[in-house]
């Protein structure tokens, strides 16, 4: 069993973070983690625009985001904290929504700054957990510490980034309401449905409403979102199992692989085989 799986949490530093971040092709996580970055630099390409992590500088990955990895540096010094979804959900609502603003801040942004001491701060935090959770020690109720260190964590970082946030999140703008929930729903149904009238409709609002305000907000059109996202989600099928293409047309709501071909070549110019062999050994 897994650290992950036994405590519901784990960490890992630059030394293995890129066990669980692919380096050379495009990947989900399986799991949502928080990433700090104390020295170095790091950039991840995300949905439709490149994240640069530097010192000092924190990132929340989703399940539902594929991301990329661009470059990092030489100098790159991070922990990660991966945690299981339900692990977190006993903890306050107002922790959560602020976790889900600041991934939607995040994607309108280049990256979300800390104070050296807050950043101190909390790098104890993780390093402690992390030794707790490597020790070899017997300890009788190893679980309940990792679960109140873990809640140490979050408190910490909830009241970080509602210090940070309290204002911004009282004035998110109707604009970006609008592309937070477009976001969310393509991250929901994007399986089925890639016409910008679904996800007008979702909001109640004209197709060329929608089409405006996501071009304002991210620099690129409703349907160029759709296309990118549905992409990522192809891709990473295809470098990340053995299902045949015909069934991973299926699965993104194809009406054959014929169609899924056409579409993944008109985007990235080459076919969903052609593709995956460059990834095969």
């Amino acid at each position: 069993m897994s650290v992950l799986e036994k405590f519901g949490v784990e960490i890992f530093t630059q030394h293995n973070i890129f066990d669980r971040i692919a380096v050379d092709k495009p990947f989900r996580p399986d799991n949502p983690a928080f990433i700090f970055v104390k020295t170095g630099t790091i950039k991840l390409k995300q949905h439709f625009r490149d994240l640069e992590l530097s010192a000092n500088m924190f990132m929340v990955t989703d399940p539902q985001t594929v991301y990329e990895m661009i470059s990092v540096s030489d100098d790159f010094q991070s922990r990660m904290v991966s945690y299981k979804r339900e692990f977190i959900s006993a903890l306050s609502l107002k922790f959560n929504r602020l976790i889900t603003y600041r991934y939607f801040r995040q994607q309108m942004n280049i990256g979300v700054p800390f104070e050296p001491a807050e950043m101190e701060v909390v790098w104890k935090s993780v390093n402690f957990l992390k030794y707790i959770l490597d020790s070899e020690t017997e300890m009788t109720y190893k679980k309940e510490i990792v679960e109140h260190l873990f809640s140490v964590f979050c408190y910490q970082m909830a009241g970080i980034i509602s210090k940070e946030d309290s204002n911004s999140m009282s004035q998110m703008s109707r604009q970006e309401e609008i592309v937070f929930i477009f976001l969310n729903d393509i991250a929901r149904y994007h399986h089925s449905e890639r016409s910008v009238e679904f996800y007008a409709q979702r909001q109640s609002i004209t197709t060329r409403h929608l089409s405006a305000v996501v071009k304002e907000v991210t620099g690129k059109s409703a349907s160029q979102v759709i296309a990118l996202i549905v992409m990522n989600e192809a891709k990473v099928l295809l470098n990340s199992s053995n299902k045949p293409v015909s069934e991973i047309s299926s699965i993104l709501g194809f009406s054959d692989p014929y169609s899924f071909s056409h579409f993944f070549k008109k985007h990235l110019g080459e076919s969903p085989s052609q593709y995956r062999n460059q990834f095969e050994s």
